[in-house]
């Protein structure tokens, strides 16, 4: 199974995610909200030439503020977002960089995903989930016993749904799609700790709400 390092970036502390396939020996990196050196020499030492994704699960800065450093030192990764998203990636008010003061260096998306896409991953499939609510876009990844969830699914509790294309109603389709999941996937989620599917049914107000 894919091992995953985390990586807190930003003023905003964001969770960024290095993921590695041992057996093939490729990589990954999820929602990097800002330059790191340190997410970089990660990506070295396991081969700058091995990493194929950048996957972004929403388009707000503090998840693609690094995504175009990023693709400057790897041209060979591929960035994958929703498709409802893409916009996000070159308008500030959309990613909210404008809000803040700040402004993301815009970059282009090379496979927009919607829901059931699939990407080969070395041995592994990455299912995409259309998970919109924090965002018109969102998407959560599983890969192997994991799911990268962003700001829909944050350990004990969800996204907020009041930023430009958020929805409270297509959270609440998309919190009942998460609680529907039956295996105990490891929650990798964009801000705060780890947690698993089961630890969320069990004291996330939001999944048990959706629990038959």
């Amino acid at each position: 199974m894919p091992k995953v390092k985390c990586f807190p970036l930003g003023e905003l502390m964001a969770n960024c995610y290095f993921v590695y396939d041992e057996e093939s020996g490729v990589s990954l990196v999820v929602d990097p909200g800002d330059v790191s050196a340190e997410l970089e020499e990660c990506i070295d030492r396991f081969g700058a030439d091995k990493l194929r994704y950048i996957l972004l699960t929403h388009g707000h800065f503090d998840h693609i503020a690094g995504v175009a450093h990023l693709k400057q030192e790897y041209p060979d990764a591929k960035i994958v977002i929703g498709e409802g998203d893409k916009s996000f990636t070159s308008q500030d008010n959309l990613n909210l960089g404008y809000h803040f003061g700040l402004s993301c260096d815009p970059f282009r998306v090379d496979i927009p995903v919607s829901e059931g896409d699939e990407l080969s991953f070395g041995q592994e499939k990455i299912k995409v989930l259309s998970t919109p609510g924090h965002t018109r876009g969102g998407v959560c990844y599983i890969i192997g016993d994991s799911i990268f969830t962003g700001d829909t699914l944050i350990s004990g509790t969800t996204g907020r749904t009041d930023f430009p294309t958020g929805s409270l109603q297509d959270m609440y389709r998309s919190i009942a799609r998460l609680a529907a999941i039956e295996e105990n996937l490891t929650v990798y989620c964009g801000h705060g700790p780890s947690s698993t599917m089961e630890l969320e049914r069990q004291y996330n107000i939001y999944i048990r709400k959706f629990l038959p």
